[in-house]
């Protein structure tokens, strides 16, 4: 998985997001939910922190912005240790 874009955006951990749905959005979110065995706030959660991800790496990528590591441009002359 790769790091954050913006890393120091702040994380308010009391925040909460409320949505209004269709009874027939809501029931395909809980089936889906209930399928790997997640509530339905961990999959909407799961779902929205994924799209903000790549959103944010490609509004980074189309502006070229320094927030995003640069791909390293061959093999690295130091071997790999563990």
């Amino acid at each position: 998985m790769q790091p954050p874009v913006h890393p120091d955006l702040p994380g308010a951990h009391d925040d909460h997001i409320h949505l209004r749905t269709s009874a027939e959005a809501h029931l395909a979110i809980r089936k889906a939910a209930a399928l790997i065995g997640w509530t339905v706030p961990q999959y909407v959660l799961s779902a929205a922190l994924d799209r903000a991800e790549r959103d944010l790496y490609a509004h980074a990528s189309a502006h070229d912005s320094p927030d995003l590591p640069e791909a390293p441009s061959g093999p690295s002359p130091d071997p790999y240790m563990a």
